[in-house]
């Protein structure tokens, strides 16, 4: 991003813009980051603003991210997708007559270990506490991030509970302990 504000006049502007609009929407400030480096890719790929490009430049460039690589990570193709799309519409400019295509999300089933592996799993810490949390992350299905927030006081033994306290999303939830 800074490559971006340095080298295409205007952006430095257009990215402090574009931060607030995201911020005063209540977006968080992953979403920021994510969306402003694909648009600052986008700008240093055309030397020029985003919101100044034409719907034929913007399909090139999409096409473009298709075919770099025969599978195109769709995060990186989704991320750039809806970067664009947030960025025009929060400067007030149509966004539709771009075309930009829907992201249908991959459904994929989850990885069930064995009861062997999630042994074998258990095995390799040492520590009791170090068991204690990946007992946890696979029995819960937790999010990293929702692992280094647990406090002792989250545990619901009695209701066999698990309270995650602003967990993805910023929200929290309860998950059941597993036996």
């Amino acid at each position: 991003m800074n490559r971006a504000c340095i080298e295409v006049e205007g952006f430095a502007e257009l990215l402090h813009r574009f931060e607030r609009n995201i911020s005063i929407l209540g977006r968080s400030p992953k979403t920021f980051d994510n969306y402003a480096r694909h648009v600052a890719a986008m700008a240093l790929h055309f030397k020029m603003l985003p919101t100044e490009l034409d719907p034929e430049q913007v399909k090139d460039y999409l096409f473009e991210l298709q075919q770099r690589s025969k599978t195109p990570s769709q995060s990186y193709f989704k991320h750039t997708v809806y970067g664009l799309r947030f960025l025009l519409k929060t400067e007030g400019l149509p966004y539709d007559f771009l075309h930009l295509p829907s992201i249908s999300k991959v459904k994929k089933l989850p990885v069930i270990l064995s009861r062997e592996e999630i042994w074998r799993m258990l095995q390799t810490a040492d520590l009791l506490k170090h068991k204690l949390v990946i007992g946890l992350i696979y029995g819960c299905g937790l999010r990293c991030m929702e692992v280094r927030n647990i406090e002792l006081s989250h545990l619901d033994f009695d209701r066999k509970m698990l309270h995650i306290v602003q967990g993805k999303g910023k929200k929290d939830r309860y998950v059941p302990l597993s036996q």
